[in-house]
């Protein structure tokens, strides 16, 4: 008895460090935006969206992380997106970021600022982001305001909302809606999502947002 009881006691740790590592990797993003938490190092996550976007984010520190990502659309275009968490409180966390992409006509990038607020439970995430090089050389301010909430609806199921303001001279839209969920069982997930553009000439149509990953 005494050896079924250790079994079993290190098969529940094993099981909770296994869902606590989904956890800390699915918070440390919305959608498309960071949120200001961060990866432990050696930690990480991959996945592609839509197919023909993608990505990995690895932690080398307990504050730095890195993501990368390729797509071979518009000729092709790669990125990388180094993330410094300056704080981490219980209830807040701040981070700073720079986006830099590599391709033809997309050299240049957004850098960013990024607060997170609440739990790994529940959090509010806003943002603020300016762009330089190629990719702000389009007409329209090139800075934008991103916000997004991340709410657990139970072990494999998190709420996930984000928003754009801004940007035009990044090529984007006047505002951008996101909303979804995201599906987590052992080390795989995927977002299932909408993506609402709204222009100046009115809104956009709705599009579907597919992201599918796995978490090591």
């Amino acid at each position: 008895m005494p050896a079924r009881s250790m079994t079993l006691s290190a098969l529940a740790l094993a099981a909770w460090a296994c869902a606590d590592l989904l956890h800390a990797q699915e918070a440390t993003r919305l959608f498309v935006a960071p949120t200001a938490r961060s990866l432990r190092p050696g930690d990480g996550f991959a996945g592609t969206t839509e197919i023909v976007l993608p990505f990995c984010e690895v932690g080398l520190t307990k504050r730095l992380s890195v993501l990368g990502g390729a797509t071979p659309v518009e000729g092709g275009i790669a990125g990388v997106m180094p993330k410094l968490q300056l704080y981490s409180g219980r209830r807040l966390q701040a981070a700073v970021g720079v986006a830099q992409l590599f391709g033809s006509g997309y050299s240049g990038g957004i850098g960013f600022g990024v607060l997170t607020l609440g739990s790994p439970d529940f959090g509010v995430t806003v943002g603020y982001g300016y762009g330089y090089g190629e990719l702000a050389d389009s007409v329209g301010p090139p800075s934008l305001v991103f916000a997004g909430i991340d709410k657990a609806l139970g072990r494999h199921v998190r709420l996930i909302g984000e928003s754009y303001f801004g940007g035009q001279g990044l090529g984007m839209p006047d505002r951008t809606l996101m909303a979804g969920l995201r599906f987590s069982s052992h080390r795989f997930w995927a977002d299932v999502g909408v993506v609402a553009p709204f222009y100046e000439t009115g809104s956009g149509g709705l599009a579907p947002l597919l992201t599918l990953g796995f978490s090591f």
